[in-house]
């Protein structure tokens, strides 16, 4: 059994390589292919960091606001 986030890399990895596989069947050249594999790797991992860190931040400024609530009653 893999964790979320584990189960999350690996799904955005297959999102990856089938764009990149998809791109490299379209154009029809093996080293775009594998060019775009990569890219299309790199960019949804850091898409991926970006939403969950801004998610880290929401739930951070939440907690900090309930914080100030409790101090001003």
């Amino acid at each position: 059994m893999y964790s979320v986030t584990f189960q999350k890399i690996l799904l955005y990895i297959g999102i990856g390589v089938f764009i990149g596989l998809m791109v490299g069947l379209i154009f029809g050249d093996v080293h775009l292919g594998i060019y775009s594999i990569f890219l299309s790797i790199i960019t949804i991992l850091l898409t991926a960091i970006f939403a969950e860190l801004y998610h880290v931040r929401e739930a951070i400024n939440k907690q900090r606001t309930e914080q100030k609530d409790k101090i001003r009653k």
